[in-house]
């Protein structure tokens, strides 16, 4: 990709983030880039061009992170009940992760795209989103064994992905109940610690 692409995209997704695409004016984000506004309206059309362009950065990133796993699974076959809880926390594991390492403007820029939809949504959820979400709703189908209705299951994994989304989209209050002064290494060794032992009770309540 052009450089000058990828400049203006990694400066753009922090500010997209904090203010939203209405929020974040294009003589900002280019006095951010430290190129003239011209520069944007020849590489993306202009600031939706831009925006979006964010949103292909996001989806391509998450892949990069959880899409060779949920390959890796599918080449596997159709796993056991034991098998399909080790894969869901093998996934929730990359999730957590990606979500609670450096990539906190990609959070706040999904987060604000959850509560406002966008085309922007669209690119990520068909992308990235929607591809995971339906993996965990297939393992957790195993794994509760029909014991579950289909939408039961299909909100049962919002509430599991809600589990480690909380802890980006409550980052203040985290830190002030902790009494932590950041999130790092040991910080998201412990959360991650806590959501697989939260996914474990409850994947064995439901087997």
């Amino acid at each position: 990709m052009d450089h000058a692409r990828v400049h203006l995209i990694s400066t753009a997704l922090p500010i997209f983030g904090k203010k939203g695409f209405e929020g974040a004016s294009t003589r900002e984000l280019a006095k951010a880039a430290g190129r003239p506004m011209s520069a944007i309206t020849y590489h993306f059309s202009g600031k939706e061009g831009l925006y979006l362009a964010c949103a292909e950065h996001i989806r391509d990133t998450l892949g990069g992170f959880i899409a060779a796993a949920v390959d890796q699974q599918h080449r596997a076959g159709t796993p056991t009940p034991e098998q399909a809880k080790q894969q869901l926390a093998e996934l929730f594991r990359i999730i957590t992760a990606a979500m609670l390492g450096e990539t906190a403007d990609i959070a706040r820029f999904m987060l604000r795209e959850q509560q406002e939809p966008t085309q922007a949504f669209d690119i990520i959820y068909t992308g990235i989103m929607g591809r995971v979400l339906g993996r965990m709703v297939e393992l957790l189908k195993i794994v509760a064994d029909e014991r579950l209705t289909e939408v039961e299951v299909r909100l049962r994994v919002i509430s599991l992905m809600g589990q480690v989304l909380v802890f980006r989209m409550a980052h203040a209050a985290l830190l002030r109940l902790t009494g932590w002064e950041n999130m790092g290494a040991v910080e998201r060794d412990l959360i991650d610690r806590a959501v697989q032992d939260n996914l474990r009770c409850i994947l064995d309540g439901l087997s």
